[in-house]
């Protein structure tokens, strides 16, 4: 999304910043889904408080969208609300203990929203831990 013009400064809402990893690497969703860490249960009310957070962009690139706001009005929405309808939830959500110490979605939060709106009680996720995410950092 956005218009691809990286000279703009982004606009972050203060919130995203707050419950963010702070990691000092853009990561590769592709070295993510490589890493061999165990799939578990996981109720998904312990994920919910991530659906008040503003982590999707704006058609600018501005990270000001909560799931929340989508949930609420899909079609004001339609590329969050096609990824949603779209994803598969067969794929486990990967999370990691953010600074605040909660768990916090690494990939997966249009996979968390599918499936608290068709009102599933329990996910499959993994829990990545703090020491090997750097694994999953970009090659520069």
């Amino acid at each position: 999304m956005g218009d691809g013009n990286t000279n703009r400064e982004i606009y972050v809402d203060p919130r995203h910043e707050e419950h963010a990893f702070d990691l000092p690497f853009w990561r590769d969703n592709n070295k993510l889904w490589a890493l061999e860490v165990p799939t578990e249960e996981m109720d998904i009310n312990e994920l919910l408080w991530i659906l008040d957070i503003p982590f999707w962009e704006d058609e600018e690139g501005n990270i000001v969208i909560t799931p929340n706001e989508v949930i609420s009005n899909l079609d004001n929405f339609p590329y969050h609300r096609d990824k949603i309808k779209n994803c598969d939830t067969s794929y486990p959500i990967d999370i990691m203990k953010n600074k605040q110490g909660r768990w916090l979605t690494l990939d997966g939060l249009h996979r968390l929203v599918k499936m608290y709106l068709n009102k599933e009680s329990k996910i499959q996720v993994r829990k990545i831990p703090p020491e090997i995410i750097h694994l999953t950092a970009r090659d520069e």
